[in-house]
């Protein structure tokens, strides 16, 4: 079978048997044309069926020595998998030749995160305040707890115990997860309470808004950004970089790493230790400070 009939009939296969979009099966289109021009050029080959370890595995250098970022280079190395995959499911080839050559190894980004005098200023400014009681709960829960932007919408009034000082949060994978609640969060959900009366919500969410319907992401992330804005200045301004600071705040205060994985939901500590590196990079920067470093 020749190159070109065996690609439309995968990309047939991707769109019919797998619904990918238009976008996706033109970036599979193209990573596969890039890597059989190499294979022609390079080895002489022009059958892909006939691809071996090897042959990718020298793209995959040359490739690096372009300069194509890691990621691109492995985003192109996942599309040879995926090919090699349907021709050994349709018995074109016995084995998959790409499985064997390894992803790249990718830089780890830091979390963004809020620096402990700007938390502490806004909150203090927060606390101060007596106007907008859902916007100031709303902040105030998702840096004292780290809950995600998702979990805060879900949650619902039931799940919320303010005399126990905990609540139950349905995090990913439907998991649900016990957070505690500190005296100054409780006090700040207390008053939101008060407004909440008003309202005369029917709605089972905890969170509403002034019309009694639930909150939705936008509105979230609307409310995060805007007063982040004002007291920092981190890149991101997401509902998740309050998350972030939660966690890298406790990592530098002292807290175990496997604590803050259970206060997350993560399900591995692989997902957590990305914050142990927040907080090498922090003291790194105070180190700096030293007259002889």
């Amino acid at each position: 079978m020749v190159a070109a009939r065996l690609l439309d009939e995968y990309f047939d296969y991707l769109r019919f048997q797998k619904s990918y979009s238009s976008h996706t099966i033109k970036a599979y289109s193209k990573d596969l044309a890039q890597y059989l021009e190499f294979q022609q050029d390079r080895f002489d080959e022009s059958k892909i069926e006939l691809a071996v370890s090897d042959f990718i595995r020298s793209w995959v250098v040359e490739l690096v020595e372009q300069g194509v970022k890691p990621s691109s280079v492995n985003r192109k190395l996942s599309t040879l998998k995926s090919f090699f995959k349907y021709l050994t499911m349709m018995e074109v080839v016995d084995d998959n030749p790409a499985t064997a050559v390894r992803n790249l190894k990718l830089p780890q980004k830091i979390p963004a995160y809020v620096r402990k005098s700007e938390a502490e200023r806004l909150f203090d400014d927060l606390q101060r305040a007596t106007d907008q009681p859902l916007e100031k709960a709303v902040l105030m829960l998702l840096y004292t707890t780290g809950i995600r932007r998702a979990e805060l919408i879900d949650l619902s009034l039931s799940n919320v115990d303010l005399t126990q000082g905990q609540m139950k949060v349905l995090g990913k994978g439907k998991k649900e997860r016990i957070v505690p609640l500190g005296v100054e969060i409780i006090g700040v959900l207390r008053e939101y309470l008060e407004y909440r009366k008003d309202i005369s919500a029917t709605s089972g969410h905890f969170f509403v808004r002034s019309n009694g319907k639930p909150l939705y992401p936008k509105w979230v992330y609307t409310c995060v950004n805007k007063v982040l804005s004002q007291y920092s200045n981190v890149e991101k301004r997401s509902p998740h970089v309050l998350r972030h600071s939660f966690a890298t705040h406790l990592l530098q205060n002292g807290a175990e790493i496997a604590a803050i994985k259970d206060l997350l939901g993560h399900s591995s500590l692989a997902s957590t230790q990305i914050y142990a590196q927040s907080d090498i990079a922090h003291l790194k920067k105070i180190h700096k400070l030293h007259p002889k470093s």
